[in-house]
């Protein structure tokens, strides 16, 4: 019976090695990885969730309007303002909703980011079709974009169907005031 507990002891202590080699191996392998990059790049990934997450509350608010176009066709000037903006603001945050699982966008720092997107989206979005009409006639429709062009300011926030011009300059360019014009989109 010696000889059998010998020889089993003998297979632990090998096994015990080539064990003990493995685990070298492995924290060797990862010191190595680790130190392959940068501290400062591995620091980078929660700033760039935070601006993830606003991006995605801003393109939530261009799907919501895309998918608004095609059940309700061009907005109407003579729709409510609040009401437009309401339920633009619900299936954006449906949207963001629905995409925090699959992005990994769990925290409270992502939501209020997304929070943050939706409303400049909601906001400035009008802005991007004064400034490329030809994109966003291709996405949504030539018809599309002349109604928030007339409904709407270039270079303004777009607020409960109010126009407040960012840079302080009237519509009338040649006057030469500098002072703040609100239009008023209730036709």
């Amino acid at each position: 019976m010696a000889h059998g507990q010998d020889a089993f002891a003998n297979r632990l202590a090998r096994l015990g090695e080539t064990h003990a080699q493995r685990q070298d191996i492995q924290s060797l392998n990862a010191k190595t990885a680790q130190g392959s990059k940068p501290e400062w790049v591995s620091n980078l990934g929660y700033p760039a969730s935070i601006v993830g997450a606003c991006i995605v509350g801003l393109l939530t608010v261009v799907a919501s309007r895309y998918i608004m176009f095609h059940i309700n066709g061009t907005p109407n000037p003579n729709d409510d303002p609040d009401m437009t903006m309401i339920i633009d603001g619900a299936l954006a945050f449906g949207l963001a909703f629905m995409l925090r699982t699959a992005l990994h966008m769990k925290l409270k720092e992502h939501l209020a980011a997304k929070t943050v997107g939706i409303w400049i989206a909601l906001t400035c979005m009008h802005n991007l079709v004064h400034a490329y009409p030809a994109v966003w006639s291709k996405a949504f429709s030539p018809a599309w974009v002349a109604s928030v062009t007339e409904m709407t300011e270039p270079s303004s926030f777009f607020i409960r169907g109010m126009s407040f011009k960012i840079n302080g300059q009237s519509s009338t360019e040649d006057s030469g005031a500098q002072k703040s014009e609100i239009k008023i989109n209730r036709h």
